[in-house]
């Protein structure tokens, strides 16, 4: 079945309002639209615009976000640590760690409802550190602001030890290294090793020593090795085997396996998390 778009991108060809020509070029229910233009994710020219009757004048560009299927609600299984101070959840694929303009539940709103299924009292879930919408793994909230605060100093002055795996196309020549380059114009140092080599293809332990945005996905691709299934950063999103077996990459192939960290209670907390199953039949693949 084709996944319905995200985003639309038109260009008016009409003088019309923007509810319908939205519903009539980008073939999508008049219900969809509207809490589209309304929720803020519709723009004319650059502009955020939310009224749904505002006149377009042929050659305007408009481009919409869609909402997203809601997120699954977290389960039980996926809560990783809970005590007064902190939590930690095994993150699945697909859920951002703010909501975006496609309106999806953020992570820190999925913690919150799982809370409150469990019965706490408190049920405030606050961000310490980000994975990418793809990324699955490790993630770790606050439940106080004091607590939230601690967390973020720890992370900013580098004593979370943080560790990932990914599987990559090709595989490096060396069997460990450390690739240290700028991201968003500032240092980043990730810290790597082979943990398998397959065909045209290896599984990589990261380390990365910073924290910047989409940091491990671009120096794996400045390491020629680009995540498999990340096509934002060369990565090819499938793979077709000599027998002529082919398996697809839905997302980029990278799981935050643990986190390692000194909780504000002063004791060492270390938080870890299995690969989920689609990284683990890519796996599988690759070994085959």
């Amino acid at each position: 079945m084709k996944r319905p778009p995200s985003r639309l991108r038109l260009v008016a060809d009409a003088g019309e309002p923007l509810l319908g020509f939205v519903v009539r070029r980008g073939g999508i229910s008049e219900q969809l639209a509207r809490e589209a233009i309304e929720r803020g994710g519709a723009f004319v020219g650059g502009r955020r615009v939310r009224e749904v009757e505002r006149p377009l004048h042929p050659g305007e560009r408009v481009e919409v976000a869609l909402p997203r299927q809601p997120a699954p609600a977290l389960q039980r299984s996926q809560l990783i640590h809970l005590d007064e101070l902190l939590l930690a959840v095994d993150k699945p694929a697909g859920v951002a760690a703010q909501e975006d303009l496609a309106g999806t539940e953020s992570l820190p709103a999925l913690c919150t409802a799982l809370l409150g299924a469990l019965g706490e009292k408190q049920t405030q879930a606050l961000l310490v550190h980000r994975l990418d919408r793809g990324t699955t793994g490790v993630t770790l909230l606050a439940r106080t602001r004091r607590t939230q605060a601690f967390l973020l100093g720890e992370f900013r002055a580098r004593r979370v030890k943080k560790e990932y795996r990914a599987l990559v196309a090709g595989a490096p020549l060396a069997d460990e290294g450390a690739v240290e380059s700028a991201v968003e114009s500032r240092p980043a140092l990730t810290r790597w090793r082979v943990v398998a080599r397959y065909q045209s293809a290896a599984e990589i332990a990261a380390w990365p020593e910073t924290g910047r945005t989409h940091q491990i996905r671009i120096h794996l691709r400045e390491l020629g090795c680009p995540l498999l299934g990340d096509k934002t950063y060369g990565g090819p999103v499938f793979f077709t085997r000599a027998d002529g077996r082919r398996h697809d990459f839905t997302r980029p192939m990278l799981h935050a396996v643990s986190l390692e960290l000194r909780h504000p209670a002063g004791h060492d907390l270390r938080l870890r998390a299995a690969s989920p199953v689609d990284y683990e039949e890519a796996r599988a693949f690759l070994e085959r």
